[in-house]
């Protein structure tokens, strides 16, 4: 019984500090989690990833199309055209305004689901404690009262 409270108090203060560390050390775990809960969801990582990849490339052929205006306009003049700044990007516009915020909010549920569950487990073990040591002092008068008896 004293090794059942143990363990619960270490258990408890192993998930408390996972808690607590959550947003920096054990991060990672929070995270695939996190990801798959979306996946079972339906929110899929490759899905969205497939949209930002649609959405560059009708920027991109935004950007040609600006690309040839602005050497339209240039065709008289000698000034030459940055053509860098008509490269293709990656603004990854739904994966950092809807993707990464809603998984970042489910790390927070995580997290305080997993401290819930910490404070159970650790007042889990005070019962445990509690009864044990009640279960110990009746045992130790029961004693004292068999030796009183036998006098």
């Amino acid at each position: 019984m004293k090794n059942t409270y143990q363990i619960l108090y270490g258990v408890s203060a192993l998930l408390f500090l996972t808690v607590l560390l959550g947003g920096s050390l054990t991060k990672p775990v929070f995270n695939n989690f996190s990801v798959r809960t979306l996946e079972t969801a339906g929110i899929k990582k490759a899905s969205i990833d497939s949209i930002d990849s649609k959405y560059d490339d009708i920027m991109y052929t935004v950007t040609k199309v600006e690309l040839q205006i602005e050497k339209l306009k240039n065709l008289f003049s000698d000034k030459e055209i940055d053509e860098s700044k008509f490269q293709k990007q990656k603004h990854e516009l739904f994966s950092r305004n809807i993707y990464s915020p809603l998984n970042e909010l489910v790390i927070v549920f995580y997290r305080i689901g997993f401290f819930f569950v910490s404070i159970i487990i650790l007042l889990s073990g005070v019962i445990a404690q509690l009864a044990y040591r009640s279960l110990n002092l009746r045992m130790r008068v029961g004693m004292l009262e068999k030796r009183l008896n036998e006098f």
